[in-house]
């Protein structure tokens, strides 16, 4: 990688940082308009993202940083009110930024910056409509707020002299002016009744942003940030694993009893899972990263729609890995669009029914054991059972007689089946039926977990569980039909043994009288059955769900962190398998999925009894 490709990468993830704060900058700038550290924050990532973007002679880039920069040293200097008008305006200027910023990233010339949306910033600048002075106190005006606006500049080349340190390191930076942004335009940039924008370069080559772009996605990150304290303890973890390393080889080499390696090896045993831990913390980043930009994509919605939401945003500093921030944001992008388009009513509907006119939509996060639980909450107008119930027959997805089984919890679930939706119009947002079923299917490979929630009138909630990483995972080892399998341990509630004869039939359904209720059963070997096979079985209690399953297996090993592979192409898809890991003694066992196995389980008990234990 050549010195430039190494100063494009640098300014990719600094600048990206910026961008992605932005989002929910200027959207909470809204409710506090008057906020001079909010404004200031705003103005300086503009700036900053402006200072890189002219060393890198991204000149599109600069322009419209340029005018959006204006905006906010006019709102700093308190020259004109925050309004509607103005916030659609400097959003849209995000979306443009975030487009150029993934051209940047796929190495795509800058297309230029809308001329429209740089006129309407430039728009922004002229001072409200009242009688206007003369030309000559206007001038002599504009030189007495010189220098105030001279010294917030000065701050700014503050931060640009420090930008390029970071690039280059101290005093390396070139000496020849930065084309794009040179001291003149910094000059008139503090003058906000006579804008100047950025000098455009002589030709550009048209680009159309990426859709990631478009979606609000910031560019790729294939880096991570670590503090050093983490690289510090990896290192003295891994001198600690030198020295038990040497020690096991002089015992080897001097053929010692093989009672003397057992130190050693619960050594090696104590400081692997040190370093392991230590690994998966540096990959470990705050969830925040995602939540960040949803304010901004509910607000986009709701604006389109006429409707008010306000977001709050809950656990943004829950650690997870890397890999799963990144693949989570589809999800909760499809989950939070779908929340403002068919959750939150109009303003005038939620008035007529005592709600305030705004919706209110909760994003939350939290570690429970080896899982993160997501939420994602609205007090919308909530979903009907019964109707979600008569649209999945009416679609062709279920059959009216399974459909008049289902509960209302399960007829809830149905909206995450492919094809379905309540929206009788197709529109940009909703109407398809893929938004939902991209999510199920999406956590579902991830090895989580979906659930939805709702009370008509009330609002509804989506309940999300993934794995605190894709790497390594506690499961509990079990055996079924002298074959092992690795079941995840966070969803288990109880193991217990399953006495012969206990089970029980009831509505198709294997079940077991236990302390609390009845628990329904599901065989993870089909080929037992309870009426020919008296053996002694093991039930684990695991959380679907809403609900309590009994996964019926042979023996249960015990605890063990496996390492998680990926299934290879003819096992890929099969129902309750979501991986597949290598035992100590070199063989492959199956990671299965609870959530998978219920369901394969639901659709073979919906055969002819005679088959399922045939």
């Amino acid at each position: 990688m050549s010195s430039d490709d190494d100063i494009r990468a640098d300014f990719l993830i600094e600048a990206g940082e910026l961008v992605q704060a932005l989002g929910g900058q200027l959207v909470e700038l809204e409710s506090r308009p008057q906020d001079q550290d909010l404004l200031n924050a705003i103005f300086r990532a503009f700036h900053t993202v402006k200072g890189g973007a002219g060393f890198l002679e991204l000149h599109p880039l600069v322009e419209l940083c340029h005018a959006a920069e204006d905006v906010f040293n006019a709102l700093r200097a308190g020259k004109r009110p925050v309004d509607a008008a103005l916030m659609d305006a400097v959003l849209q200027a995000l979306d443009g930024v975030q487009a150029m910023m993934q051209a940047v990233a796929d190495g795509a010339p800058l297309a230029p910056a809308d001329p429209a949306l740089l006129d309407t910033l430039r728009s922004l600048l002229a001072p409200p409509a009242k009688p206007r002075p003369a030309r000559k106190p206007r001038k002599s005006r504009a030189k007495a707020e010189a220098p105030p606006a001279a010294a917030a500049d000065t701050i700014s080349e503050d931060e640009f002299e420090a930008l390029l340190d970071q690039l280059h390191g101290a005093g390396k930076a070139p000496v020849a002016p930065v084309p794009a942004s040179p001291p003149a335009a910094e000059a008139q940039t503090a003058s906000v009744s006579a804008p100047a924008p950025a000098p455009t370069p002589t030709a550009r080559s048209p680009v159309s942003a990426s859709p990631a772009a478009e979606n609000g996605k910031p560019p790729a990150e294939t880096t991570v940030r670590v503090d050093t304290a983490r690289l510090d303890a990896l290192m003295n973890l891994v001198g600690e694993l030198v020295l038990v390393r040497n020690r096991l080889k002089d015992l080897r080499a001097r053929e010692a009893d093989p009672a003397q390696f057992a130190r050693p090896v619960a050594e090696l045993d104590f400081i692997t899972r040190g370093l392991q831990n230590a690994v998966m913390q540096v990959r470990m980043q705050p969830i925040g990263k995602v939540f960040a930009r949803f304010p901004k994509i509910a607000r986009d919605v709701a604006r389109g729609l006429g409707k008010q939401v306000e977001v709050e945003l809950q656990g943004e500093d829950t650690d997870l890995d890397k890999n799963l921030v990144e693949a989570l944001a589809d999800p909760l992008v499809h989950m939070v669009r779908n929340s403002v388009d068919h959750g939150i009513e109009m303003p005038d509907e939620r008035v007529r029914r005592g709600k305030p006119p705004a919706g209110r939509l909760t994003l939350s996060a939290q570690q429970q054991g080896d899982s993160i639980a997501i939420t994602v909450r609205d007090d919308g107008g909530g979903i009907d059972a019964e109707r979600v119930r008569a649209k999945a027959v009416d679609k062709g997805l279920l059959d009216p007689v399974e459909a008049a089984q289902l509960s209302v919890e399960e007829c809830l679930q149905l909206v995450f089946l492919p094809g379905f939706s309540t929206k009788e119009q197709v529109s940009d947002l909703s109407g398809r039926g893929v938004g939902m079923d991209v999510v199920m299917s999406r956590i579902k490979s991830l090895g989580g977990s979906v659930y939805i929630e709702s009370q008509p009138g009330a609002g509804s909630t989506v309940r999300i569980r993934v794995p605190l990483t894709l790497a390594i995972l506690s499961a509990l080892m079990v055996s079924a039909n002298g074959r092992r399998y690795a079941l995840p341990l966070a969803p288990v509630l109880d193991v217990f043994a399953l006495e012969p004869g206990a089970a029980e039939t009831l509505d198709r359904w294997d079940v077991v009288l236990t302390r609390r209720d009845t628990l329904r059963l599901v065989w993870l070997d089909p080929w037992l059955c309870r009426a020919e096979d008296d053996g002694r079985r093991h039930v684990v209690v695991a959380q679907v769900g809403d609900e309590r399953y009994g996964f019926v297996v042979g023996e249960v090993r015990g605890r063990e962190e496996i390492v998680i592979k990926p299934l290879g192409p003819s096992l890929r898809g099969t129902p309750g398998v979501s991986s597949a890991t290598v035992l100590p003694d070199g063989r492959v066992a199956l990671i299965l999925d609870f959530a998978g196995l219920v369901d394969a389980w639901k659709r073979r008990i919906a055969r002819p009894r005679e088959l399922v234990h045939g």
